[in-house]
């Protein structure tokens, strides 16, 4: 688990097909991280070369759009329990989120991610926010909302230049 580096590009393999997908529930509040960042991207970045998928709380139902799309990198936002601050992001490599708490997903990320790397050969890494109320609801704290909407900047601005 590292912090998110301040220059994200690196994130981003230049000349290079990306997938982004945002998972987690948009009635659990702070669960909807993933989605509300996959949204707001959605709308203002259109590239041929990237892939925004809004995966809800069956991420695993679009490993068919992903292996079509045959991204060279898989970029999954969820909110996860890590024992750090609300809000906090963290960077992980998806063989690292085995013991973190990811949301409230039909089959395991872990699972599905894996076998997306092996199945396409593309890297997968994973973004963590951690929540601060995954109950019913449809409110993101103001934590969530606030690094939701940074990183959200953060991607815009790798992914336009």
């Amino acid at each position: 688990m590292k912090k998110l580096p301040s220059r994200i590009n690196s994130l981003f393999p230049q000349d290079k097909k990306i997938a982004l997908m945002g998972v987690g529930s948009e009635l659990r509040n702070d669960d909807a991280a993933g989605m509300y960042l996959i949204k707001k991207l959605k709308k203002s970045i259109k590239r041929n070369d990237i892939l925004f998928i809004g995966g809800g709380t069956a991420p695993e139902n679009f490993t068919g759009v992903i292996k079509n799309f045959k991204p060279d990198k898989l970029i999954v936002i969820d909110a996860a329990r890590m024992d750090i601050p609300v809000g906090e992001i963290r960077l992980l490599e998806a063989k690292e989120i085995g013991g973190l708490t990811f949301s409230t997903h039909m089959l395991p990320l872990p699972i599905m991610l894996n076998y997306l790397e092996l199945e396409i050969n593309c890297r997968v890494t994973c973004i963590g926010i951690q929540p601060k109320n995954t109950e019913q609801g449809f409110t993101m704290c103001e934590e969530v909302t606030a690094s939701v909407d940074k990183l959200a900047d953060m991607f815009f601005k790798a992914l336009i230049t």
